[in-house]
């Protein structure tokens, strides 16, 4: 009787539903079903499956993780099989016969039976249902813009074969799927989600197994929302993390070539010159440390992973615009403050649509570190930039013009008006000129917006970049 006394609390502890921290995604996903990206290499696992009504066979291991940025959620399984099968093509067709993975999730924590399920086999058919109060259509649901990968993906069948031995699955779903249920769009570091990740199916060895686990009871069932478990998005990591080690690493491995500290070198360029680069993101440069760059002089090198992030570190600690390190804040929120309260667009054109009286900042978040960007909202600019000097003039046919002076010299003018207007002049039709000793633009954004505003038009602006859809 006391073994059992000690043994009830113990189960109750055991099946108690888990959490996990969703990690921003440290550099872009290709959705290949190959997970060789650093982003899903630094990706903690969620942690092993629970076979919740195991009766016999082998356990084979799933290993998952979960990832995410202001566009996608990342889901990737990892399957141990040694007996892999799948036969189902037919879009929203009964895949859990076959060896098959599905993700169950409810982004609102106070109303967890309002939920999604995304269920894929090992030959790439995918089921969706969207159980939710709002949801008045079929059983089954179309989300919007999912991409999705398997190891077998596309073929008519997969039988099992001697060499069976794993298949995996990598998934994103936009995140504007769940609109209707999240607190926020994208979700804000520390908003909660609860889900369950489920592994099931296949003719030999038929595995039942879930991340969070699921009390034995008389009806084998995963859509049990009461069990799913709690995950939290977390902030954006810091790509600087290791700056001055990887400084260090540098400086001992690399000026053989290049330059101390990123100079240049006696036989290879600068990496922290103000330059285009050619290899920005994270998987870009460690290719090129790890594996050499074909029809140059840059070898690869056997250094360590670690040592390898920790100088991609230091070269994005001396190169890093803004879009290379955005800011947290709501990018859509920022959106509406600079169309709205602050009226940026009146000047300021994004993408073609808005002014054209200050500079074009559709690709401010790739030119500007993020600093540069804060100071611009909120310190006066000691002198106007060079074509956006104030104006305001009065011909002597009686008009007046008030602007920026874009060229000028001894006998003519060009002036951008406030009516978005070029205006060309010559100057004996001037009858008198007053050139503004400060610029246009305001520098007081940090007392006409709060801090949390001002934070969401810092976060919009600094995703303004030529190479993101952003």
């Amino acid at each position: 009787m006391r073994f059992l006394l000690f043994l009830i609390p113990a189960l109750a502890a055991a099946q108690r539903p888990v959490e996990y921290t969703i990690q921003r995604a440290s550099s872009p996903i290709s959705i290949d079903a190959s997970l060789d990206e650093p982003a899903w290499r630094n990706a903690t696992p969620t942690g092993e499956f629970v076979f919740n009504w195991h009766e016999s066979g082998d356990k084979e291991p799933t290993e998952a993780r979960l990832l995410w940025d202001d566009d996608n959620l990342y889901v990737s399984w990892r399957c141990s099989d040694r007996h892999i099968s799948a036969f189902e093509t037919k879009r929203h067709g009964p895949v859990s016969k076959d060896d098959c993975v599905e993700i169950f999730l409810s982004p609102n924590p106070s109303a967890p039976r309002n939920y999604y399920t995304f269920e894929i086999n090992a030959i790439g058919t995918m089921l969706n249902r969207c159980r939710t109060s709002w949801w008045t259509g079929p059983p089954t649901w179309e989300p919007d813009g999912v991409r999705y990968r398997t190891t077998f993906h596309g073929l008519a069948r997969k039988d099992e074969s001697p060499g069976d031995k794993e298949w995996i699955v990598e998934l994103a779903i936009p995140l504007k799927n769940f609109a209707r249920d999240a607190a926020h769009i994208p979700p804000r570091p520390g908003d909660e989600w609860r889900l369950n990740l489920m592994r099931t199916g296949g003719k030999t060895n038929m595995q039942h197994s879930t991340w969070s686990p699921i009390p034995p009871s008389s009806q084998k069932s995963f859509h049990t929302p009461e069990n799913f478990g709690k995950v939290v998005f977390a902030a954006q990591p810091n790509p600087l993390q290791g700056a001055a080690e990887g400084r260090a690493i540098y400086n001992r491995s690399c000026t053989m070539c290049h330059g101390l500290d990123g100079a240049a070198g006696d036989r290879a360029p600068a990496l922290g010159a103000q330059r285009r680069y050619f290899r920005r993101t994270e998987t870009e440069l460690h290719d090129a440390i790890r594996n050499g760059i074909k029809g140059t002089g840059m070898p690869g090198s056997p250094m360590p992973d670690a040592d390898i992030r920790k100088i991609i570190a230091f070269l994005f600690s001396i190169r890093a615009t803004a879009v290379d390190l955005p800011p947290e804040g709501n990018p859509e929120a920022g959106r509406a403050i600079f169309h709205a309260k602050a009226q940026c667009a009146a000047c300021h054109m994004i993408r073609g649509h808005g002014g054209l009286l200050g500079p074009d900042l559709s690709n401010i978040g790739a030119e500007r570190r993020l600093e540069e960007l804060r100071h611009a909202l909120t310190l006066p600019r000691p002198t106007p930039a060079r074509g956006f000097q104030p104006v305001t003039l009065r011909t002597k046919a009686g008009a007046s013009i008030r602007g920026v002076v874009k060229n000028e010299n001894n006998f003519s003018l060009q002036i951008l008006g406030g009516d978005n207007k070029l205006h060309l002049l010559l100057r004996d039709e001037i009858a008198s000129i007053n050139y503004g000793a400060k610029s246009l633009m305001p520098s007081d954004w940090n007392k006409k917006l709060t801090p949390d505003e001002l934070r969401d038009l810092l976060a919009f602006l600094s995703r303004q970049s030529r190479r993101s859809s952003r």
